[in-house]
């Protein structure tokens, strides 16, 4: 709050900064994630495994919440996992101690790249693969994700498009007669 009124341009990237004072570019985490669970949904699995970490976060919550819209009509159950962290290591101790009273879901859902990495490292060390049934939807893209032999969505963010927004608004931000007023840009992935 203490740089609230300086005169120099201050934008948020990735999250959000209070939008009474600041402008932010984030991206559109609800509708990303509502979209990306929109197209889970039409695999037949029967059990669905969403996971995701620290809840509390604006974009933990956000994700959730999209996910959540998405699902709520669908008859089958979701079991939910919370990490307490996005790291690999978090989500695999996570989801083995989940496995040891839970089948190996059908469908899954992660809210980061990490997450999921933690969720195959496990399955790898388990089984030796992952089961070519799983349906996989995730944030983040990675080249690793062509060569698995189950079906992957992701979504990654569109980097050149968040930057040639946060360019624009630092611009608009040192021409007084156009300078932005202070918001929230959401950018879909």
């Amino acid at each position: 709050q203490r740089w609230a009124n300086d005169p120099f341009p201050i934008v948020a990237l990735d999250r959000a900064l209070d939008r009474e004072h600041f402008t932010s570019v984030v991206g559109a985490d609800q509708d990303d994630a509502e979209m990306l669970a929109e197209e889970l949904r039409k695999f037949p699995a029967e059990t669905v495994l969403y996971l995701g970490a620290l809840p509390e976060l604006s974009v933990s919550f956000l994700r959730e919440q999209g996910f959540r819209t998405a699902w709520k009509d669908d008859p089958r159950e979701v079991h939910f996992l919370y990490a307490n962290s996005y790291e690999r290591e978090a989500a695999a101790q996570l989801f083995e101690k989940w496995l040891e009273t839970h089948p190996m879901p059908q469908a899954l859902f992660t809210t980061s790249f990490a997450l999921l990495q933690g969720v195959m490292d496990v399955t790898l060390r388990r089984d030796g693969k992952l089961p070519s049934d799983l349906a996989i939807a995730t944030f983040g893209d990675n080249e690793l994700l062509d060569f698995l032999q189950c079906p992957v969505l992701a979504v990654a963010q569109r980097h050149r498009d968040v930057a040639e927004r946060v360019l624009e608004i630092v611009l608009a931000s040192l021409d007084e007669p156009r300078k932005p007023k202070p918001g929230l840009t959401r950018i879909k992935r």
